[in-house]
């Protein structure tokens, strides 16, 4: 049945293919960030649309916990706009340093992001965000991210 759906839409003109289809290869949806941690240097590779936070965890960097994942719901604080109904992150536990030429390239940060920033006992600089609030998109390719050594945090 299937297939006579499919035969009809394609010999009455619906969905006709226009050359060749191609599916995107993951390198296409991959960028590389360069993390600096602790001394040491990692160069790790991310989906474009994910967070930020999501890539340090899956590679399993160090002196980044993490433990809120970004409030309630992840995707409502990496949404363009943000959605205003969120919690947001609430830990401040994935607090980073983007370098100079990235961060004045990446929007601002969200009134609960900063928020949870300035509450925190660390020190604050105009280049301190948080991981998880960082939605990865394909000019954030070779960007470099520093994890400041926090003594709150603990080593996973």
């Amino acid at each position: 049945m299937l297939q006579r759906i499919v035969r009809y839409c394609f010999a009455h003109g619906q969905h006709k293919p226009t050359g060749p289809i191609f599916a995107p290869s993951v390198q296409d949806k991959m960028i590389y960030i360069n993390v600096y941690n602790d001394g040491e240097f990692e160069r790790i590779p991310a989906y474009i649309g994910e967070s930020l936070l999501s890539a340090l965890r899956r590679f399993r960097v160090t002196n980044i916990p993490g433990d809120c994942e970004g409030g309630e719901k992840l995707d409502s604080i990496l949404e363009d706009p943000v959605q205003t109904n969120t919690f947001g992150p609430s830990c401040g536990s994935c607090h980073i340093l983007i370098s100079s030429p990235w961060i004045e390239k990446i929007r601002d940060p969200f009134y609960l992001e900063e928020f949870v920033i300035n509450r925190q006992d660390y020190a604050v600089a105009k280049h301190s965000r948080l991981a998880c609030a960082i939605k990865l998109e394909k000019w954030m390719d070779e960007m470099e991210v520093s994890i400041p050594i926090n003594e709150n945090s603990e080593n996973m």
